[in-house]
């Protein structure tokens, strides 16, 4: 097998079916080996659109989006959907074909360092440089691009390599690291639960993304929590949820925007204080003690200084907080409601 093959192989053992592309001369090997591969390729008419179609494929599937191009033009036309992927934490593989190894760095025709003008907009770049690192780059590539805060990896080959012919470990596979269990953070987050009077649940786009629907639900159920969402949240809060506000920030609710604003606690779970749902950030939810949980410790206390922030799984940390359960909030707030029918129902007399 050459390397060209070894790379489709590898992307059947990483459970891909499908992948999007535009075929180019750097890259051409790969495709003679799609053809009876066992993948099936879709073809678009711009690697921009190879990109998205992938992008959209890994929202819809919930796997990895695989992306290909060739060398020089065809890789610079992935560069918006990396971008895209990367601020909206997605994980797809882009494949590129690069000139022969020999002639990287001599200007030869349609040489681009890709390498270098993807690294703004990836999670990891890598540029191959032997037959026998193909299965090692592959397995690393889909691992970087699934771990922690999803996003996109690409993996540039150059041409030579695609045809180099080779026997190579078709079982490697790597190992991901396991996140740490905040116990102490999540036991301070109860305690300021348990203390709090008007809180308020702020649910971002990572709750989906970490396959946290459910678990988030059930929080919700079992807290009977009032809470909002920003636009990427929407659908991830049941619609008929009985304390569901809306959507949150200047294209949102008046009531989600005025619940914040009075809240007394703001969780906010897989979110990102987006200037859209924030404003000025000195005047959001002003009284509000914040915990913040994320993927990514990185978020955490970059826009709003988080009180207690919480990195993990979702799936693991919102099960934890579920044994604060208190309902003063809402007693606070059907009173309150009481007391407006009241004084509505007696201005009318």
């Amino acid at each position: 097998m050459n390397g060209a093959q070894w790379v489709v192989h590898a992307l059947r053992t990483q459970g891909v079916d499908t992948v999007f592309g535009y075929p180019g001369g750097a890259i051409m090997p790969v495709y003679d080996a799609l053809y009876d591969g066992g993948v099936e390729h879709l073809l678009c008419r711009h690697e921009q659109g190879a990109a998205m179609a992938a992008i959209g494929y890994a929202r819809a599937t919930g796997k990895t989006g695989v992306c290909i191009a060739t060398s020089g033009p065809g890789a610079t036309n992935l560069i918006t959907g990396l971008a895209d992927a990367l601020l909206d934490s997605i994980p797809i593989v882009a494949i590129t074909g690069q000139v022969a190894a020999p002639f990287i760095g001599t200007d030869a025709f349609q040489e681009v360092d890709v390498l270098g003008l993807s690294l703004a907009c990836t999670k990891h770049s890598f540029l191959v440089q032997s037959l026998d690192e193909l299965p090692r780059v592959i397995a690393e590539a889909f691992q970087v691009a699934n771990s922690g805060r999803p996003g996109p990896v690409l993996v540039d080959i150059p041409k030579d390599i695609q045809m180099a012919q080779g026997d190579l470990d078709p079982h490697f596979s790597t190992v991901a690291d396991e996140m740490a269990f905040p116990q102490a953070e999540v036991a301070q987050a109860l305690q300021m639960l348990a203390q709090s009077q008007q809180p308020m649940l702020y649910v971002g786009g990572g709750v989906g993304m970490a396959q946290a629907v459910p678990a988030l639900r059930e929080f919700l159920a079992v807290t009977r929590m009032p809470a909002t969402c920003t636009l990427k949240g929407l659908g991830v809060v049941d619609a008929d949820y009985p304390y569901y506000l809306g959507m949150l920030g200047m294209h949102g609710t008046k009531a989600a925007n005025l619940a914040v604003q009075e809240c007394d606690l703001l969780i906010a779970v897989g979110a990102r204080f987006d200037d859209r749902v924030t404003g000025k950030l000195n005047t959001f939810a002003p009284h509000a003690k914040v915990i913040h949980m994320d993927i990514d410790p990185a978020e955490l206390n970059k826009l709003r200084q988080a009180h207690i922030g919480l990195t993990g799984d979702l799936n693991c940390l919102l099960p934890a907080l579920q044994a604060a359960v208190s309902y003063r909030w809402l007693a606070r707030a059907e009173c309150r409601t009481a007391c407006r029918a009241c004084l509505a129902l007696r201005s009318s007399r």
